[in-house]
């Protein structure tokens, strides 16, 4: 009877298994980078606005909340900031460098925050739209 000889086999199929658990652990991390910076950009976005409905009598509040804003995160791309009666309106969008994007050669993340706040019967209600 023919014996064959089955040392190899272990290490081939770690071989081939390597590349797919790299991918996936990559894959988790980035994923994970990602909702950690929208949860951050968020956190951010609502101090503001919460920020701005505590001080709409002041002037330049929306260069204020600006300047705060940089102070928090100089990363973000985009922000527009519309102070107008008893409403603050905030949008900001943050492009989140991905190594999966890297990899594969598609276009980085883009995060979007976007709160509205405004004062009813003088009582604050700040809302998230995106």
């Amino acid at each position: 009877m023919l014996k064959l000889n089955n040392k190899g086999q272990s290490l081939v199929l770690f071989i081939v298994l390597l590349p797919i658990l790299l991918l996936v652990i990559v894959l988790v991390v980035d994923v994970g980078t990602i909702m950690t910076s929208k949860q951050d950009l968020n956190n951010i976005n609502y101090m503001m606005v919460d920020y701005g409905l505590s001080n709409l009598g002041k002037e330049n509040l929306e260069e204020e909340i600006r300047k705060y804003i940089v102070l928090n995160d100089s990363e973000i791309d985009n922000m527009d900031i519309r102070v107008v009666d008893n409403e603050v309106y905030i949008n900001m969008k943050k492009t989140e460098k991905s190594l999966i994007a890297h990899i594969f050669n598609i276009k980085d993340f883009e995060i979007v925050s976007e709160y509205k706040g405004t004062i009813i019967n003088d009582k604050k209600s700040i809302e998230r739209i995106k």
